[in-house]
């Protein structure tokens, strides 16, 4: 009786893993490689995408064009926002930091790889890890700590509020909302960048809520419906389930105390 249920999980594993790779290649064929997409792919890339992207960099969570906005590049307020808003959901993934214990490979590099190239990163981690891994012990590391604040959803939060506050009100010689959107559609059309972002954000959208399930096995804890809004509810819903999910250090120390008490 054990060995079909091994075998059945272990065919939804595989499953699992052969949908993750093929959704990465087709992201890195579609996107990346392809002529599809508007623009020169990543195979030929011309100046003025890279220029784009630098003048992005600079541009940073609004600091230059807020505090120095004579140096700041002067781009499209709608791209800023979109940039700005795919790093910060980038960035909520470290909130799953502790998923890196025991694993085969690191999960360092893959968090700093989908803060710079989002789905790039992020997707093939979610195909390498191993699933349910058993609670870790031992004291949180500093990286883990800081996945652990909920103020890290909070602050990334607040950057998505400004992305679209600076989408809409930003630079005010762009005009009002109703000039702004049919240019929002028009930058997506043909820009790479902004096309890249919009798919990464759909994307990000798609599979936020996979690493949810194992995150709540191993803090103990079941919320039907906070499970179900980190997994529908685009960028917020991953924001709520880290802001108000059960703190694991608590558990990892509840787990060295009963070791010690049982070795007494």
């Amino acid at each position: 009786m054990i060995q079909p249920a091994n075998s059945t999980e272990f065919s939804k594993l595989s499953a699992s893993r052969l949908f993750l790779w093929v959704a990465w290649l087709l992201y890195v064929g579609y996107l990346l490689l392809s002529d599809f997409p508007p623009g020169p792919s990543l195979l030929h890339t011309e100046p003025a995408t890279l220029k784009e992207a630098m003048d992005l960099s600079l541009n940073f969570w609004f600091v230059m064009p807020l505090a120095f906005p004579a140096i700041a590049p002067h781009l499209s307020p709608t791209l800023e926002g979109l940039f700005n808003l795919t790093v910060a959901w980038g960035l909520l993934f470290w909130g799953f930091a502790i998923d890196g214990r025991a694993q085969r490979f690191p999960l360092l590099p893959f968090l700093v790889g989908t803060a710079f190239l989002t789905n790039v990163f992020y997707l093939p981690w979610l195909a390498l890890r191993r699933s349910q891994q058993p609670l870790p012990s031992g004291p949180l590391t500093p990286v883990e700590q800081l996945s652990e604040s909920r103020w890290l959803p909070r602050c990334l939060a607040v950057v998505a509020i400004a992305s679209f506050g600076w989408a809409a009100f930003g630079r005010p010689e762009f005009g009002d909302w109703a000039v702004r959107w049919p240019d929002v559609v028009q930058i997506v059309k043909t820009d790479r960048l902004a096309y890249s972002f919009a798919i990464d954000l759909a994307t990000f959208w798609v599979f936020q809520g996979w690493l949810v399930s194992d995150d709540m096995a191993r803090r103990h804890w079941s919320s039907t419906v906070v499970a179900w809004v980190a997994r529908l509810v685009p960028f917020m819903g991953l924001v709520v389930y880290l802001s108000v999910r059960p703190p694991l250090e608590r558990h990892l120390l509840g787990g060295n105390r009963s070791e010690n008490t049982s070795s007494e």
